[in-house]
């Protein structure tokens, strides 16, 4: 908050292209190097200007010309009971280390929720990880929908262990025995028998995903939109981020498909799920298969997914030998309409795919 008496000198404004600099420059004094790649001009660009449902609201805090803080909303389009209904991803809260404490959260956060209403968005989703952004958002009237545990499926057992005991000799003891019991446990999980069903890798948007996505819309009761513009834009066209993409096929229809992509989780050498989507159960673990596959020719000590606990693919990948990690994200609304199924932990289908993290 200001001290008493002391006239405040920054003021909130919109953004624009003008000041990518400038907020590059604020996010590198207060991210430095996490996401390092968020500092490309291609991919600032490529995220704030480029989007599949349009430009980004962009809030600027300006103190004597410098940018001191930050916070954006990408329009994001979404499936709500088969309606069409237009929201945001709400991202990039910055504020520069020396104006903290001063209110410029809540001012921001304030000025993002009305802008967001003026455009004829309905609301806004984020995927806080720090405390105190939480504690800041639900003072402006944000509420939680749920939490997103990380499941990881182990790779190499010797690794893992010897990151937290670091003896390599006990960890490579410790990891055979435990993944002959592993093994054992999951064995009897694994699909069985074999089905006319193709995976191939995909490098561009074709009918068949049009066809697809035209079936798998109505799986889920709340979902961010996937479609062809969403898809290219997203994947396809992002500057700095390769994606690996296979899609399942059975009767030349395609059935499913999962987004891979290798990165550092939870300290380790690791892929992860982006997104993944499928017709039905044996579609899905046949995809998921062939994620564990790729992970095993990338070399990664483990495979990982964020999927809500609630959603019927937590027990699936559960069952098939997938482990609760300790990271938990955490799924929040802010709404302009008084809509309970917004909230409702049960209707939405969330992963990384939904977010700019992976």
């Amino acid at each position: 908050m200001e001290e008493r008496g002391e006239k405040r000198s920054w003021v909130v404004r919109d953004g624009n292209e003008k000041d990518m600099e400038g907020i590059l420059s604020l996010r590198n004094d207060v991210f430095g190097s996490v996401e390092k790649d968020k500092q490309d001009p291609r991919f600032w660009r490529w995220e704030f200007l480029e989007g599949a449902d349009g430009k980004a609201l962009i809030y600027i805090v300006e103190d004597g010309g410098k940018i001191i803080g930050h916070f954006a909303d990408i329009p994001r389009r979404f499936s709500i009971m088969g309606e069409l209904v237009f929201g945001t991803l709400s991202l990039d809260l910055m504020v520069h280390r020396d104006y903290r404490r001063q209110g410029i959260f809540l001012e921001l956060g304030n000025y993002a929720a009305q802008r967001v209403k003026k455009e004829n968005k309905h609301f806004m989703t984020a995927y806080p990880i720090r405390p105190e952004t939480i504690r800041g958002l639900k003072k402006i009237g944000w509420k939680n929908v749920v939490k997103l545990p990380v499941l990881v499926y182990p790779m190499k057992f010797n690794n893992i262990l010897n990151h937290y005991l670091h003896f390599q000799p006990l960890s490579v003891i410790l990891g055979r025995s435990i993944k002959i019991f592993y093994t054992l446990l999951f064995s009897n999980k694994k699909k069985i028998g074999m089905e006319k069903i193709e995976i191939e890798e995909i490098t561009q948007w074709d009918i068949l995903f049009d066809h697809f996505w035209q079936k798998a819309i109505s799986l889920n009761q709340i979902i961010g939109i996937r479609d062809q513009t969403y898809f290219n834009w997203r994947y396809f066209q992002h500057p700095t981020r390769t994606y690996t993409i296979y899609r399942a096929i059975k009767g030349g229809e395609m059935k499913g498909y999962i987004i891979l992509r290798k990165v550092a989780l939870l300290g380790f050498n690791s892929a992860v799920i982006v997104d993944l989507l499928a017709l039905d159960e044996k579609i899905l673990m046949f995809l998921v298969d062939r994620g564990i596959e790729f992970s095993q020719i990338q070399g990664v000590d483990l495979l990982g997914f964020m999927v809500p606990r609630v959603h019927p693919y937590y027990k699936l990948l559960r069952r098939y030998g997938f482990i609760p990690s300790f990271k938990t994200f955490l799924f929040m609304i802010y709404s302009h309409e008084k809509s309970d199924i917004l909230f409702d932990p049960q209707k939405w289908y969330v992963n990384w795919g939904d977010t700019d993290v992976i």
